[in-house]
């Protein structure tokens, strides 16, 4: 009888014998070159490669030695998130480079310390790059990410690996939920976006794997990664990353990891590592579909830190309540009640800088709205701890980028055009309030004729100009309320009776009726300020 041999889907296997009927592997490599080929067959469709990282301690694997990120001062509160989350359970250096505002911010929040090792890049090294490499660079596809802050990634990598045999590379907007040490066996492990399948094309316009979320034990992979970066990518460090499978060894996280807005519904039963913005300081450019998926993974992170990491949870709210809020109000979408319950729940120990209410607090001015002149000066000289309100028809694009300029939080609720009319209507006639300089309305079909065909009129129900501008807009009713608290506050919503309410009884009442004309209804229904308003609901 010949020696015993091995063959595997084709591929054989050398055998050592070690006496007693017992073999191994003459060359494990080789062996987990081809189980690990199984896992690649399985997801030949998902158009990218997959390696799983081995479940079983092997003999030899890379223990994580450094972390390292870039961080500048827009998300300076998420570099500190991270930060505190990370050494919930790793305590390895970790290399940093950032401007000086960030730093200053780590060191006053206490994270500073001798294993944070910091390199500083000023504005004007970052503005040089971007002059230099990226002026018509065409992997930049749009306005949201820095071309040079990225390129900052391999070099924070390469800071690291000068000290150290690997480093773990992660975006400042990560919040870490477990240890995060794993058998990895190979030199580069990669994070899969795991899009769901109807996105799937996405991976092949923004790439596959994530670009915030590598570990590397290959002192040259950084500098290879920023090659293909510059030179064959079509969107910024991370389509690129599609190539690296053809040339280096990976393997790659499980859908535990790196869980962020692409994952879409798609989130796994555990999770050990997050991916969302904590704050608005990238929000500047992003459209609202972007803003919106930051805010449905942010709205489950921020759930599941309070259930299963109150700690973390905690320095959370501390980093993300705002400091200086302002209420852009939408007359009868219920302000009053809001401006209330802000003022005696989660804002009570805020200056308070607001209009119509002399009455109830100093800084108030009496029986009218701020005017703009009072409006800036309040945006550049409040301070840390304030909180203003005025009409929406008396703010400005000018008004609201001065605020957004000075730190300011920035937020409105809205009510269906029709329901709001409605209730304008009959407040108006049970106040005996003149709504306009327009004849005095009989009845509230002549309401909705002068909102659809006047101006100054129409100014009371359509939405503002600069109403993307404003760090959250949506439909008041308290699950969007009881949302609002939770995420900009960390307040538990404890609905109360409402304030300042008409006789009104809803347009459908008023259109069974014969109120509201077909023809009137109609014409709302399709207008186009009608249409654009619907998309903030």
């Amino acid at each position: 009888m010949g020696k015993p041999r091995l063959k595997i889907r084709d591929k054989e296997v050398g055998l050592r014998d070690l006496g007693d009927s017992l073999f191994e592997p003459k060359n494990v490599s080789l062996l987990e070159d081809i189980l690990n080929q199984q896992e690649l067959i399985k997801n030949k469709n998902n158009f990218f490669t997959r390696r799983n990282i081995p479940l079983e301690e092997p003999e030899k694997y890379h223990k994580i030695q450094s972390f390292c990120f870039v961080v500048t001062e827009n998300i300076k509160e998420e570099g500190a998130m991270m930060l505190k989350s990370l050494r919930k359970f790793h305590s390895q250096p970790v290399y940093v480079i950032c401007d000086q505002a960030s730093i200053d911010f780590l060191e006053k929040e206490g994270l500073k310390d001798d294993s944070l090792i910091c390199k500083i890049i000023s504005k004007s090294d970052l503005t040089k790059i971007n002059d230099d490499i990226f002026k018509d660079h065409p992997c930049i596809a749009n306005k949201v990410h820095r071309p040079a802050e990225i390129l900052t990634k391999m070099d924070a990598m390469n800071f690291a690996l000068k000290h150290h045999d690997n480093t773990f590379f992660l975006d400042a907007d990560i919040i870490i939920l477990d240890n995060l040490q794993e058998y990895f066996t190979c030199k580069v492990i990669l994070s899969p976006h795991y899009y769901p399948k109807s996105f799937i094309c996405n991976g092949f316009e923004n790439g596959f794997y994530n670009a915030g979320y590598v570990f590397c034990a290959s002192k040259g992979f950084p500098n290879y990664w920023k090659h293909i970066y510059l030179n064959d990518s079509i969107f910024f460090e991370q389509e690129c990353m599609n190539r690296i499978p053809d040339n280096i060894k990976i393997q790659t996280f499980s859908k535990e990891h790196n869980v962020g807005f692409w994952r879409r519904s798609q989130i796994p039963e555990k999770i050990k590592s997050l991916h969302f913005h904590i704050t608005s300081g990238v929000d500047r450019n992003r459209g609202k579909a972007l803003r919106q998926l930051n805010t449905n993974i942010k709205t489950m992170g921020v759930n599941l830190l309070k259930k299963d990491h109150p700690d973390l949870y905690e320095y959370y709210v501390k980093l993300t309540v705002p400091k200086k809020v302002a209420f852009v109000h939408f007359g009868k979408a219920a302000g009053v009640y809001i401006n209330q319950y802000l003022k005696n729940n989660c804002l009570k120990d805020y200056k308070k800088y607001f209009s119509w209410h002399e009455n109830q607090n100093p800084q108030g001015v009496s029986g009218r709205d701020w005017t703009k002149e009072e409006l800036l000066e309040i945006a550049e000289k409040a301070p840390d701890y304030s909180f203003v309100t005025n009409h929406h028809i008396f703010w400005d694009t000018e008004t609201i980028e001065k605020f957004k300029d000075n730190g300011w939080f920035l937020f409105t609720f809205l009510r269906r055009p029709e329901e709001l009319l409605c209730s304008l209507h009959h407040w108006a006639k049970e106040k005996n309030i003149k709504l306009s300089d327009l004849p005095d309305v009989k009845n509230l079909e002549q309401t909705f004729r002068y909102a659809l065909n006047d101006d100054s009129f129409s100014k009371l129900w359509k939405v503002p100009d600069y109403i993307d501008l404003l760090n959250y807009t949506a439909e008041f009713n308290d699950e969007n309320f009881g949302n609002f608290l939770l995420e900009t506050f960390g307040e538990n919503y404890i609905p109360q009776d409402k304030l300042n309410i008409s006789q009104n009884k809803g347009f459908v009442h008023y259109r069974e009726k014969g109120e509201i004309s077909d023809k009137t209804a109609w014409e709302l229904f399709h207008h186009p300020e009608y249409e654009k308003y619907l998309t903030y609901l």
